[in-house]
């Protein structure tokens, strides 16, 4: 990714702040909205509510069709911004994958970003461990990791094949 590129989406990735606090208020005005619609809800279908007068019924009915329709027009922007977050997430994962190099930015491979962890983890001590050492290091590290693994999935596959279970049949 080019150094302009990657600038233009660090900025993008600064305005999700903004948008996350819009919808935040819009949420809780959503709230409220939803809260509205259930007390004009219990006053509508309530028991004494048959005991009141015909203008009394219809301002309840048209405060009520009046709540729903905010409420249903506040649903549509309030998923249209949670999209937009989503994507802004996603973005700033990949923009947090990236390493500078030159004029331009690369993205590593998922062991390489544990590589560069433990290198820079490394190099933030004092160390006089060659480079060498370090990735054998982290090569053994690495295997004996997946030796627990396996260990552990033969452990819980012979846990399973002991446990019986009751058939369904029976």
């Amino acid at each position: 990714m080019q150094k302009v590129d990657y600038d233009q989406a660090a900025a993008e990735i600064a305005n999700m702040e903004q948008v996350n606090q819009r919808l935040e208020q819009e949420k809780a005005a959503d709230v409220g909205a939803q809260r509205a619609v259930a007390e004009d809800e219990k006053k509508v279908r309530g028991l004494l509510f048959d005991l009141h007068g015909q203008e009394y019924k219809e301002a309840a009915r048209q405060k009520l069709e009046a709540d729903m329709d905010t409420l249903s027009k506040d649903e549509v922007p309030l998923s249209a911004d949670e999209a937009r977050i989503s994507d802004y997430i996603q973005r700033k994962s990949v923009l947090d994958q990236l390493v500078p190099y030159g004029d331009e930015y690369l993205s590593l491979t998922g062991s390489g970003v544990f590589m560069l962890n433990a290198l820079n983890a490394r190099t933030s001590r004092v160390s006089d461990m060659e480079f060498s050492d370090f990735v054998q290091e982290t090569k053994e590290t690495d295997a004996e990791l997946r030796g627990i693994a396996q260990r552990a999935s033969l452990y819980v596959s012979e846990i399973r094949d002991r446990i019986s279970f009751p058939s369904p049949m029976s």
